[in-house]
């Protein structure tokens, strides 16, 4: 999977800004307002100490988070395999397994953020 072009990451800066929301339950107008609603959630809550041991990677514990359904991000398997594909980097359709795409876009948001 090809992800590091500049056009899927401005399509997942875009999903990002479609599935963050303030707590009015409003979207945010701006790439950097959604990101840094998104981080300062991700600190929140997931960021304590049982945690910090449990997934010392903060990838790791970044999908364990996504994991938990926060805001409007994908969470059926064939939602994220269906959002991935539409990506364009499975040109061959290629078949991965659930564990694999959720990583894979769990990553992808995890990278734009970061």
């Amino acid at each position: 999977m090809k992800t590091n072009s500049k056009q899927v990451k401005e399509l997942i800066k875009t999903h990002i800004l479609a599935c963050v929301y303030d707590e009015n339950e409003q979207t945010y107008p701006t790439f950097e307002g959604a990101k840094n609603r998104l981080l300062s959630e991700f600190n929140r809550v997931a960021n304590y100490t049982y945690n910090l041991r449990k997934f010392p990677n903060n990838q790791e514990r970044f999908s364990d988070y996504l994991c938990g359904l926060p805001f409007h991000f994908e969470y059926t398997h064939e939602g994220i395999k269906d959002y991935l594909n539409g990506l364009g980097i499975n040109p061959t359709d290629k078949e991965y397994t659930n564990n694999k795409s959720m990583h894979m876009y769990h990553y992808l948001i995890f990278k734009a953020i970061n």
